[in-house]
């Protein structure tokens, strides 16, 4: 009778250990988890909608030419052009003068690129208030290797407009795409590729090791991973493929 009892008081313990832990973790990554939300239930609707506007497949009528496959390139070229062309139409005011900025349009996320001179981890914490940050060492944007660094949460209590800029990298996908505003042009970067590492001194890896450099200009948008822990980090690789 005694065991039983003890059995059932380590049960409610951690019935409600566990229920304090899963609060306690959504306060203090309530907006991380608020922004994956969001975009999954967008992400939904869109793949909704265009299955109900999507052309008819009509490739039955034809031999040789499938409509349906001519249709789907017009349609999904006609709708990139479209969204490129309004991104700068849909820049928040407040944002819209900004020298240099970040443009996660499928996440709805703009923030300024900020620079510091030297590795100075409170100087670069301080800027993350502002936006998201290039590493010191980094190239000019669009000129080589650059790495930008931006929160995926941080304290409620926290200072800062940006705690978790960065808390949905994991969403990207091959072929995603993002816009730089950087010195007066627009840079357009494409997603080749996405990793999860443990980085240097806990682990052996470092960005510039798993992104090795070469040729074509290239952009690095990292942060911790996962949400809510700094254990590991996450780091995007997006390749320059227009300058305007």
């Amino acid at each position: 009778m005694r065991e039983r009892q003890i059995w059932s008081e380590i049960k409610l313990f951690l019935k409600v250990f566990l229920v304090v832990f899963a609060i306690t973790f959504f306060i203090f990554n309530g907006n991380a988890f608020i922004s994956l939300l969001k975009y999954k239930t967008k992400n939904f609707i869109s793949q909704v909608l265009n299955e109900l506007t999507r052309p008819p497949d009509l490739s039955f009528l034809t031999n040789k030419t499938n409509t349906s496959s001519f249709k789907s390139v017009v349609f999904s070229t006609t709708s990139q052009n479209n969204n490129e062309g309004a991104i700068h139409k849909n820049l928040n005011p407040p944002l819209i003068n900004q020298t240099n900025l970040l443009v996660l349009p499928q996440f709805d996320i703009q923030a300024p690129i900020l620079s510091v001179d030297k590795p100075d981890l409170k100087l670069i914490y301080r800027k993350l208030r502002e936006g998201v940050v290039l590493f010191p060492g980094s190239d000019p944007i669009g000129k080589g290797f650059s790495i930008i660094i931006g929160h995926s949460s941080a304290y409620p209590w926290s200072p800062g407009r940006y705690k978790s800029v960065f808390s949905l990298l994991s969403q990207f996908k091959k072929g995603d795409r993002f816009y730089i505003y950087w010195q007066n042009k627009r840079l357009v970067f494409e997603v080749i590729n996405k990793k999860i590492f443990l980085p240097w001194p806990k682990g052996q890896e470092r960005t510039e090791t798993i992104f090795p450099r070469f040729n074509q200009p290239t952009v690095i948008l990292e942060s911790c991973w996962p949400v809510g822990v700094d254990q590991k980090r996450i780091a995007i690789q997006a390749i320059l493929i227009k300058n305007d």
